[in-house]
């Protein structure tokens, strides 16, 4: 009996992660238009032809971009959901995983890159959205729906609740982010978390 044929070996995983690191920075400095293919492989130190063995387009680059960072935050939200203690406690912690991420380079490359590429690539900006703030706001609505089934807070809405207290955790430094060239400072963030948190408590005791 003849073996079935393998269907093609792993691609190395160190060669697609530099080419979607790459991919990132490149796209944050110039829009994806403005970067051919070429200059990928160089920034990543891999050839043409292995920038196509991964992905089959600049689209599927930054899609994949999109999905790392989404998946990164995820996991970040869910140890601190996962983890036992007062809301008081576990809504901090996921606030804090949040600014933590937001204040990286990396986090902030990609929200240069997607405000660039909305008008042209609408389904990368509203993927990202979806899979990252948008799925936040519904785990973060779950953690208040539960705390108020319990008792601990008096809510109407636990999806409305989500969205005003990761506007209290965000506040105006998202509105900063849009226009300043200075990095958003990570301890001032994470004070305006525990802020929050303590605000929005004493507005929805039970």
């Amino acid at each position: 009996m003849i073996a079935a044929k393998a269907l093609g070996r792993p691609k190395d995983m160190e060669k697609r992660c530099a080419i979607l690191d790459a991919g990132l920075k490149l796209f944050a400095e110039r829009g994806m238009d403005g970067v051919p293919m070429e200059a990928l492989a160089a920034e990543a130190g891999v050839s043409k032809v292995t920038v196509y063995a991964n992905f089959k387009d600049k689209t599927a680059i930054m899609l994949a971009v999109v999905d790392r960072e989404t998946a990164r935050l995820d996991s970040l939200v869910a140890e601190a959901v996962q983890n036992e203690g007062p809301l008081a406690e576990k809504l901090t912690r996921v606030g804090m995983a949040l600014v933590d991420l937001i204040s990286e380079p990396s986090r902030q490359a990609i929200e240069r890159c997607l405000s660039m590429e909305k008008a042209r690539h609408p389904e990368l900006a509203q993927r990202f959205f979806d899979a990252g703030p948008g799925h936040l706001r519904d785990i973060l609505g779950e953690v208040l729906a539960e705390a108020c089934h319990c008792g601990a807070i008096d809510l109407r809405c636990s999806r409305t609740a989500a969205e005003d207290l990761l506007g209290l955790w965000l506040g105006f430094s998202a509105i900063e982010r849009r226009y300043s060239t200075v990095p958003p400072d990570p301890e001032a963030l994470r004070q305006r978390v525990t802020r929050g948190v303590a605000f929005f408590l004493r507005a929805h005791a039970s």
